[in-house]
């Protein structure tokens, strides 16, 4: 199977081939070697057929990804970088993550601007079907997005909870008026108290 990776970035090619170096996404074998020109010939099959004169054209950096096994090229296409990976589903699914990781962590510490043009697509080499299309959440901003829209429940139990537990908090201190020595109102005041662990322990793993 093979994934397709779109970003752009104002981050010259230098930095990103030290990016991919840096983990382990560089070969041990040279880019003119038989070893890489073979990956490349195999990531050309696998191209869509509108996309193989553009592939063609640009210029090309072969990939080894030493963690998940993977092979694939980076090459610079309309504008782009398009990172083609190859390998079976689940490896190609920690390839795709792991560099999406590395190229964002790298940005955000060298305050280079990034993004990811298109879904990130798993697709059969043979047929170009899609088997898995997945949203890049590179950012802090990105991943809150959208976990307040596809988690609304555990946001809405979330805010509710936190909202009690003030409440909880104010109506049971020990304020001015309360008598203390009463048994009637530290009865009252114990049950609502005993609310307050699994209250905020509930808001917790729901935020």
């Amino acid at each position: 199977m093979r994934a397709r990776i779109i970003f752009s970035t104002d981050a010259n090619e230098d930095s990103i081939v030290g990016v991919l170096k840096d983990h382990r996404w560089w070969p041990h074998f040279s880019q003119t070697s038989t070893d890489a020109m073979t990956i490349v010939e195999e990531v050309r099959n696998s191209v869509a057929d509108k996309d193989v004169q553009t592939f063609d054209d640009s210029s090309k950096y072969v990939l080894s990804h030493t963690a998940s096994d993977s092979r694939g090229t980076l090459s610079k296409e309309h504008g782009a970088w398009v990172t083609r990976i190859l390998n079976d589903v689940h490896p190609l699914q920690l390839a795709c993550a792991s560099l999406v990781t590395q190229l964002a962590e790298y940005a955000a510490h060298n305050n280079k601007r990034l993004s990811f043009d298109t879904p990130i697509q798993i697709v059969e080499r043979k047929s170009k079907a899609t088997i898995i299309e997945g949203k890049v959440l590179a950012t802090k901003k990105g991943r809150l997005a959208f976990a307040k829209s596809q988690r609304r429940i555990e946001l809405n139990v979330s805010r509710v909870g936190a909202v009690a537990l003030v409440a909880l908090l104010l109506f049971t201190f020990p304020w001015y008026w309360r008598d203390l020595k009463s048994p009637t109102q530290t009865w009252i005041f114990s049950v609502f108290e005993k609310f307050i662990g699994s209250v905020a322990v509930t808001s917790m793993i729901s935020f």
